[in-house]
């Protein structure tokens, strides 16, 4: 209900007039207060509105002084293998930190700590001398797990010592694909591998609020809306650790055998393209890396070129037995004596004599000599575009970072000496991955893809490129047969599996001499690459083993060749493939 009006002073014989005028002042007085009252609670609520519209700089310097702003750090996405398990992800670590001025005890903290939570007590009490004027110093800038529960409990009972919390980047699979993982600088930011590629999508949006404090630093109140932080994208790679794994470990086992200065395998998948491992050593831990050499960081299977050798001619072979330049039956005069001219350029010698043989015993047998006739029949041009069309000279679209696209010069800068070295391995520069990725056309059905290395990006973001078919289904069949030959008959006896019909290549190139020019005479790459099953391939593998020591071997089928055998044997164990499941060549031709 309205509120009483504001009642007239008494009137009437009863009220004197002295008590009328006397009513009549206090009522003026109580109406001039409450004008006063009012007049100063607007200028009051005007004031306010001025402050927070626009204040004096005197003081939004105050203001600025009495209010601390707080960033709330967001967590950077987490790197999945492709079963969900994690290489990369984002942890709350601890960081000890003392304040000098507050300590009860100066002389005796480093003494409790040191001896409480196993630190060195003169370390501690170092950290406080070089800082004297410091209130914040800090004494371990992480501490480790073990201790972090001792610790708190220290706290609790130490005045002026303080557990800090923060987030920090952790690599639970230490060394496992360390080079293709990377890792990120202090700040969070990804710096090397994929955490550099795919860093905006890893990385998330930090939130935060500013608080207001009183005259001594009290908090009073938020004053700014706040703001919640945005975690960055979990990103599930193609990567399969248990394969990483086991790659790793024979890629260890055959540089320690032939005492070599480094390696790298690469596992695809010949369908898909999905690249199920990448191995490099020596190895590197990423929680490290940074302290570590640069050399040692790079991923070598996509930063690093080589002349392949001989794991190059089954590209050429089955080109030109698709282009009809010949005809696996046909015979062709290779030399008795194991050398031969070419029609122009300098004299193709063969390891061993061969003689006449047929051009698929060319491949069998790795004849340089017989690769050089053919070569002859395609032209420069021809040839060219057959190494082009298997994607050399140009990056594989991995988007792993540091890809090369090797070396291949363009066809009207070759020499006639090129026509008949290309086809043998030597005159061109690949990479690891453009090698294994090229051969799984051959496993492929004659179809050539992109290799990937994260499943939902490139799923859901990345324009991948349709396929392209460099060979008929007939020819690749007909190569992988071949190549099943070269593993029971020719350079791949070594590297035979009696499990699965494995089809492969052997390569030994031998490394240049930038000071000297041409070759090192004890400086090779030893390489092999295979696939399996042969009837439908689930795995391609490439092995490359650099600079191994010769007095002990040096042959790719010897050296890298059984490295990729045990591999492919333990991989399509774990990948369920059954081994009775092998091709039948007797059903095939029916």
């Amino acid at each position: 209900m309205p509120p009483a009006p504001w009642p007239d002073p008494p009137t009437g014989p009863a009220l004197k007039p002295p008590q009328r005028d006397a009513a009549r002042r206090a009522l003026w007085a109580g109406r001039i207060c409450v004008s006063f009252l009012t007049i100063a609670l607007l200028a009051l609520l005007g004031r306010v509105a001025q402050l927070q519209q626009r204040p004096d700089a005197r003081v939004t310097a105050m203001l600025d002084h009495q209010a601390s702003v707080h960033t709330l750090d967001a967590r950077r996405g987490m790197l999945l293998d492709r079963r969900g398990r994690p290489l990369a992800n984002t942890r709350v670590a601890y960081r000890l930190f003392v304040d000098p001025a507050i300590l009860d005890d100066p002389a005796g903290l480093s003494a409790t700590v040191g001896y409480t939570l196993g630190y060195n007590p003169v370390e501690l009490e170092m950290a406080m001398a070089q800082r004297p004027d410091s209130r914040y110093v800090i004494l371990d800038p992480r501490v480790p797990d073990p201790k972090i529960e001792p610790t708190r409990q220290l706290v609790a009972s130490t005045r002026g010592l303080a557990l800090e919390p923060y987030l920090v980047r952790d690599y639970p699979q230490g060394q496992l694909a360390g080079q293709v993982v990377g890792f990120v600088d202090r700040d969070g930011k990804g710096i090397e591998g994929l955490e550099r590629v795919f860093n905006d999508q890893l990385a998330g949006a930090s939130g935060g609020y500013r608080l207001l404090r009183d005259s001594r630093r009290r908090p009073l109140w938020i004053d700014r809306a706040y703001e919640a932080p945005h975690d960055g994208n979990a990103l599930r790679l193609t990567l399969d650790l248990n394969l990483q794994q086991i790659a790793e470990a024979e890629l260890m086992a055959t540089l320690d055998k032939f005492n070599a200065k480094a390696g790298q395998m690469v596992v695809l998948d010949p369908v898909t393209g999905d690249v199920l491992a990448m191995a490099n050593v020596p190895r590197v831990d990423p929680a490290d890396a940074g302290n570590l050499d640069p050399d040692l960081r790079r991923n070598r299977a996509v930063t690093d070129v080589f002349e392949p050798g001989s794991i190059f001619k089954p590209f050429v072979w089955a080109a030109a037995t698709e282009l009809g330049a010949a005809d696996p039956r046909e015979m062709l005069e290779c030399s008795a004596e194991g050398w031969w001219k070419p029609t122009r350029g300098p004299i193709l010698r063969d390891a061993h004599p061969h003689g006449t043989i047929s051009w698929e015993e060319v491949l069998v047998l790795s004849s340089n000599i017989g690769m050089g006739i053919v070569a002859e029949r395609l032209g420069k041009q021809g040839l060219y575009d057959i190494v082009a069309d298997f994607g050399f000279g140009e990056t594989t679209d991995s988007q792993l970072p540091g890809e090369l696209p090797g070396i291949l010069r363009d066809v009207e800068g070759w020499s006639w000496t090129d026509l008949t070295r290309i086809p043998m391995g030597q005159g061109i520069a690949v990479t690891p991955l453009q090698v294994t990725r090229a051969f799984c056309a051959i496993a492929n059905d004659g179809v050539l893809v992109t290799p990937r290395v994260v499943v939902e990006e490139d799923a859901t973001e990345k324009q991948i490129d349709p396929p392209s078919r460099v060979l008929s289904p007939d020819t690749a069949l007909q190569t992988r047969q071949v190549l099943r030959r070269v593993m029971t008959e020719g350079t791949g006896r070594k590297a035979n599996s009696d499990r699965y019909e494995m089809f492969g290549k052997s390569g030994t190139a031998q490394l240049p001499d930038f000071e000297n020019g041409g070759y090192l005479e004890n400086g090779y790459v030893s390489s092999f690459v295979a696939g399996a099953p042969l009837d439908r391939p689930r795995l391609v593998v490439g092995c490359f083993i650099h600079e191994p020591d010769k007095s002990i071997g040096h042959y790719g089928g010897a050296v890298a060749g059984p490295a990729v055998m045990r591999f492919m044997e333990q991989a399509l164990d774990y990948l369920g493939q059954n081994p009775a499941d092998a091709y039948d060549a007797t059903l095939a031709a029916q």
